[in-house]
């Protein structure tokens, strides 16, 4: 019965018909529900027995481990930091510890129930209108072209809601879509054609137009006013300083400070939790002793007061003291417990995404069992995976062990982000999610294996690059896979060419 009412409805369509300019959107209604009865005459093309809707909705399902959880993050992130009141929020801390106390905590008076409806209300409106939106525009195009309408926005509306913030306004969310969609790839001729990935290309656009509202305090919630009233009333109600206050900074916010904070200041004020467990504890042990006695202050390292840590970090190196500006102490102190994982910063943490950012990046264990899934059906290419992964890795190594060794006193005076443990960033921002989804695609990425190992390797390094140096961007994720995509061609290019000098080689071998 449905098969004959949609064959109706295309027979209403036919050349010299009234509706014959909305066919396209009357044959997306059919192929979406049963298989395309012809096979694609223009591109992209796929060599095998499935067609494109199929072989994105394999994406889609991959993407399910991170849209579960973006729901669950965002309405629990939502329902502790908007409740104003601290001793949930510390209730929150203490038992996110330990994943048993994790799931005490949001199953207890079944807040649960409250959790998903804060975290449907985040997701799902933002959902609807980037297909709705999306999907327009690849309807009008359609029409005026006079071809089918693409299946390729399936992933693009859910990969651009995914790298934004829950509390875009949505008018903000539209405009990106609608930007993105059509400068990135309508103008160049639609699915298959587009230079660089859609969804990033809409972020980039939001990101450089609306700075102010896709970085900094917009991670919690769905009203960023209300949030900040809240988390002003728990610091007030708690009675909490600038170092153990709440707030809704980010990870990689609180990684991206100054050059002018050394690894010496950050090892310094981690002595108080890990004692002589620092990596250039000698150097601060030997400038502790002059600070001592040359201001008579009777303490110990590693059982300071936060008054005489902060005198001691911040007072002049004539007086024994480690020369670090008072007022970049704040951003030492919460870089030092990123660093070392102390308090609420453990790996654990960071890995299964009890932590705050854009709406599907922060677990890195949903990212990768939809990688495992599209490496599984060969969707996903696991060169790019891998090559990015391992570019990132050994870049951000690079730095670490020239921070240590290339420096005096084991590079205690170096920039405190250059020592970054290399792993970390691994845990950190949207690296796995843009490994995984964003690095992969199809039309923007190359195709020849050995140009998706180069096209990895270079993603993954300037990323980190982009982290560790640039100053006011904090995070490189997005920039390196659009100037990845932007020498795609290029790396198939010498690919391809290398390949064919590797063959000619073996073919006068064998003659």
């Amino acid at each position: 019965m449905l098969r004959h009412f949609l064959d109706y409805q295309l027979s209403l369509t036919e050349p010299g018909k009234p509706l014959h300019k909305l066919r396209p959107l009357i044959a997306a209604g059919d192929t979406f529900l049963f298989e395309a009865p012809i096979n694609t005459t223009k591109g992209p093309h796929i060599r095998d027995a499935i067609d494109i809707k199929r072989w994105m909705m394999v994406v889609v399902i991959a993407l399910l481990p991170c849209l579960l959880w973006a729901i669950w993050n965002t309405g629990l992130q939502s329902f502790v930091y908007g409740s104003g009141n601290y001793k949930l929020m510390d209730e929150y801390l203490t038992n996110s510890l330990s994943w048993e106390g994790y799931f005490n905590f949001a199953f207890k008076e079944d807040r649960y129930l409250t959790i998903l409806k804060e975290g449907l209300k985040g997701v799902l409106p933002l959902l609807l209108i980037s297909y709705a939106v999306g999907g327009f525009w690849e309807a009008v195009f359609a029409c005026a072209r006079g071809h089918e309408i693409s299946e390729g926005f399936l992933v693009t509306g859910i990969l651009y809601v995914f790298v934004l913030p829950a509390t875009i306004p949505y008018w903000m969310a539209a405009v990106g879509v609608s930007v993105g969609v059509v400068l990135s790839k309508e103008v160049f001729g639609g699915s298959g054609m587009n230079i660089v990935n859609p969804a990033l290309a809409c972020r980039a656009f939001l990101f450089f137009t609306f700075p102010g509202k896709m970085s900094g305090d917009v991670w919690v919630g769905t009203n960023p006013t209300a949030i900040r009233q809240s988390l002003s009333q728990m610091n007030k109600d708690g009675h909490t300083s600038s170092l153990d206050g709440y707030s809704q900074a980010s990870k990689l916010t609180q990684f991206n400070v100054p050059q002018d904070i050394k690894k010496i200041h950050v090892d310094a004020i981690a002595t108080n939790d890990l004692g002589s467990g620092v990596d250039t504890y000698g150097t601060i042990e030997h400038q502790f002793q002059k600070w001592n006695s040359l201001g008579h202050h009777d303490a110990t390292l590693g059982q300071l007061s936060q008054e005489q840590l902060k005198s001691f970090v911040t007072s002049p190196l004539m007086e024994g003291g480690l020369g670090l500006s008072s007022g970049y102490y704040e951003d030492a102190y919460h870089f030092s417990a990123l660093n070392y994982g102390i308090g609420h910063n453990t790996d654990a943490s960071f890995f299964f995404g009890d932590k705050v950012g854009c709406i599907g990046e922060t677990s890195v264990l949903a990212c990768l069992l939809g990688a495992i899934y599209l490496i599984y059906t060969g969707v996903g290419s696991w060169r790019t995976m891998v090559a990015m992964g391992l570019g990132a890795y050994l870049t951000a190594l690079l730095f670490e062990l020239c921070s240590k060794y290339l420096g005096a006193e084991s590079g205690a005076w170096h920039p405190a982000q250059f020592g970054f443990p290399a792993y970390k960033h691994l845990l950190l921002g949207g690296l796995a999610f843009g490994l995984v989804f964003m690095a992969t695609d199809p039309v923007s990425s190359p195709s020849m294996p050995l140009a998706k190992w180069i096209y990895g390797l270079f993603c993954g390094m300037i990323t980190i690059v982009i982290r560790v140096i640039n100053p006011a961007y904090p995070e490189g994720v997005m920039l390196a896979i659009l100037m990845g995509n932007v020498f795609a061609p290029l790396f198939d290019y010498y690919a391809a060419l290398h390949f064919r000098k590797r063959r000619t080689f073996r073919v006068r071998a064998a003659a």
